[in-house]
């Protein structure tokens, strides 16, 4: 279990002085970590872009993420003492991200640390959930934004599959909320599966974007007042593309930015919240930084939040 924290590469790290850069401590043993603490873990996985006949570039996301994010002001994190767990490689089996996954985030858990995980696939969320439902003894609760419902019937690598796998394995529908969806690239069958289990999927409607805050702070305080742990997953291309171009499935019409770091506040201000991760984010597709750094104003402000709220 030491090792397992251990995982490989931590790129990109900013040593200007005032920057998020120089307050990374790296990772070596889950017997470091202290409640409250955030480690960063990064899946370096495509394959089930690939597989589901998207654009490649997500086994990239991590180090343009570290990029990004390390560059911030070093103000949001406040007090809170951040890890960097490093990546697992491109190269690694398939099987190898879903379990660094479900070991890092039960350890971090378990510690009272909060992981958060960037990607790769969407399919690496199920690792993510595995690892909740080891730690907690139980199922998480599950809040996605995401423009596609990510329930195609299959347990093979797929990034359609996170939520398929996770209503499979065991969760509750009534524990999964999806947000920010698209209601034109979705199957029909697939969100006949998703009602038939009891989800509680919200599509988006032309001029009503905003709604998906609503939606995300109702659906939290509900599982908060039940007592209940939250894995938080964002999938990139829930967002406009004059936002987020560098994803595996650009989305012409979605949720603003605004909408986005919202969220991200909402999230981080809520103690029920014990999984944040961040999947889908191609460097190769987003030639000027823009996706990359988006993403890192999300966690920000996500960490903002969650420190001021201590």
């Amino acid at each position: 279990m030491h090792s397992a924290l251990a995982i490989g590469d931590r790129c990109g790290r900013e040593t200007e002085p005032g920057k998020l850069g120089v307050c990374i401590r790296d990772l070596e043993t889950e017997e470091e970590l202290q409640p409250g603490d955030v480690v960063l873990l990064g899946l370096c996985n495509e394959q089930g872009v690939v597989a589901n006949g998207g654009r490649p570039g997500a086994a990239q996301g991590p180090k343009a993420f570290r990029k990004a994010f390390f560059r911030l002001d070093a103000a949001c994190l406040g007090p809170l003492r951040f890890w960097d767990a490093g990546d697992v490689p491109a190269d690694a089996p398939y099987q190898a991200f879903l379990d660094a996954a479900s070991t890092t985030v039960s350890a971090c858990v378990r510690r009272g640390a909060l992981p958060i995980v960037v990607g790769g696939g969407h399919d690496c969320s199920y690792g993510n959930y595995l690892g909740l439902c080891d730690a907690l003894g139980e199922a998480p609760a599950v809040i996605a934004v995401d423009a596609h419902l990510d329930m195609r019937p299959t347990h093979e690598p797929s990034s359609g599959n996170p939520f398929f796998r996770m209503l499979e394995h065991g969760l509750p529908g009534g524990q999964l909320v999806e947000v920010g969806l698209v209601p034109w690239v979705n199957a029909q069958r697939h969100r006949q599966y998703g009602e038939a289990r009891g989800a509680q999927l919200h599509f988006l409607e032309p001029g009503l974007a905003w709604a998906s805050v609503d939606q995300v702070e109702q659906a939290l305080g509900h599982f908060q007042s039940q007592g209940r742990r939250v894995l938080v997953t964002f999938d990139l291309d829930a967002f406009e593309a004059a936002h987020a171009p560098g994803v595996s499935a650009v989305n012409p019409w979605g949720l603003t930015a605004d909408a986005g770091l919202a969220m991200a506040q909402i999230f981080g201000a809520c103690p029920a919240v014990a999984c944040l991760d961040l999947m889908e984010l191609a460097p190769p597709l987003d030639p000027d930084g823009r996706t990359s750094r988006f993403a890192a104003f999300l966690v920000a402000a996500f960490l903002e939040a969650r420190q001021r709220a201590k």
